[in-house]
């Protein structure tokens, strides 16, 4: 409404804040009682969770969601003595990250879908070759130049399954912003321990909003990068039959038999093998380090009701709409529990247990049920177990999972069971 004011002029729709908010929002004064909590995006802090993790050199493409990522690197980075590397593409961009790898430190490139589609060819080399590498993949809607700035689960599948051959690799994804920290550093862990690439499925909803959380305590889970440059011995050839490979950098001390590093079939100690026995014991030692690191996984927690009517399965950023929706649900009375996954693949033991004590599995992601009625991570599950038990609620529009999307959901799957 008009306002007269006192310098005697009619100010139109010239409010007073605090004589309309103020009688309903009251500060209070005084000292907070927690002071170490911080406030920031997805993006930023899994930018410094991957310096806690010992990320020193990297190397990407701008393109939306992930860019954030690459920028705070390229200014960070520097400061610990490292460097990031703005390439002319994405194809240089992991070939680059790849060689920091090589060169014995743990080195990140990223990207968006339609990028990571463009560097599978050099992730399957780091497989073969059996080099750490860390990958982030900020999902957007697909498929092609699809939605930037929209929101997508639809990379499973091109994670675990996008390059050419039997191709293993590790897929983790952050639940909200405050654990995108934490999985940069559990993926530094599992790429170090098991050289492998570890894909990071982050998504554009994570990627930009902003959370307050508890602020990460360094002293406990800093790594400082160090170069190992142990001498090797004959009886430890880096592609050992039964052994998990331990990266040789350039530099480390050798025996007269040196290592190859190759995206050809090799035998242990690296030297190109086209021999049949040998290229099936290899296919197997690549498969059994993934299997190594599913044994020391634990089983998923379940939030809610431990058995019941429903369970609600989701991953990544679906992870806090889900986590509502079973509230309402128990309030009205419904038995419902909710499993989250960070470890995509390998996934964690017990799941199939867990899903036994419910009489409907409801599998929630932001990607399309394709030709079978299934979501991805719905598909995995079914082909895990055998099971059917395992239905999807799924959407592509762009947007974040609403509440009442899930529980509409819900009803219209019992419904239909």
């Amino acid at each position: 409404m008009p306002r007269q004011c006192n310098d005697g002029l009619r100010h139109d729709y010239a409010y007073q804040v605090a004589d309309i908010f103020g009688k309903e929002f009251q500060v209070q004064h005084g000292k907070s009682q927690d002071t170490h909590r911080i406030a920031t995006d997805g993006n930023t802090i899994m930018a410094y969770g991957l310096i806690a993790a010992g990320v020193r050199y990297g190397s990407g493409y701008p393109i939306t969601p992930w860019s954030p990522i690459m920028e705070i690197l390229r200014s960070e980075l520097p400061k610990y003595g490292g460097m990031f590397i703005q390439a002319e593409d994405e194809l240089a961009a992991v070939s680059m990250a790849l060689g920091f790898a090589y060169a014995g430190h743990l080195s990140i490139t990223g990207s968006s879908g339609p990028g990571l589609s463009l560097k599978m060819e050099a992730l399957s080399y780091a497989t073969m070759a059996e080099i750490p590498l860390i990958v982030i993949n900020v999902q957007r809607g697909g498929p092609s130049t699809g939605l930037p700035t929209s929101v997508e689960q639809s990379d499973l599948m091109q994670a675990i399954y996008g390059s050419h051959g039997d191709c293993p690799r590790v897929v983790l994804a952050p639940k909200n912003v405050e654990d995108c920290f934490y999985i940069a550093l559990e993926a530094g862990r599992i790429a170090k321990k098991y050289s492998v690439p570890v894909i990071i499925l982050s998504d554009q909803a994570i990627s930009s909003r902003i959370e307050a959380f508890r602020e990460p305590v360094l002293d406990e889970c800093l790594t400082e990068p160090e170069l190992d440059l142990t001498p090797r011995t004959e009886s430890t050839p880096p592609y050992q039959l039964g052994s998990i490979t331990q990266h040789v950098p350039p530099g480390a001390k050798m025996p007269e038999k040196y290592p190859v590093v190759t995206g050809l079939e090799h035998d242990e100690w690296g030297h190109p093998s086209a021999n049949p026995v040998q290229h099936q014991k290899m296919n197997a030692r690549r498969r059994e380090k993934l299997k190594m690191l599913a044994d020391e996984l634990q089983p998923p927690t379940v939030y809610g009701d431990e058995s019941g009517e429903v369970l609600l399965i989701g991953w990544g950023s679906t992870y806090g709409p889900i986590r509502e929706a079973v509230d309402r649900s128990r309030a009205a009375g419904r038995q419902m529990g909710q499993v989250h996954l960070r470890h995509i693949h390998p996934m964690p033991p017990g799941i199939d247990e867990i899903a036994e004590r419910y009489q409907h599995v409801f599998v929630v992601e932001m990607n399309d049920e394709g030709l079978y009625g299934c979501g991805q991570l719905a598909t995995l599950l079914r082909a895990r177990y055998g099971s059917a038990k395992f239905q999807s609620i799924c959407k592509t529009d762009g947007l974040t999972f609403r509440i009442r999307e899930i529980l509409a959901g819900v009803e219209s799957g019992i419904q239909n069971a």
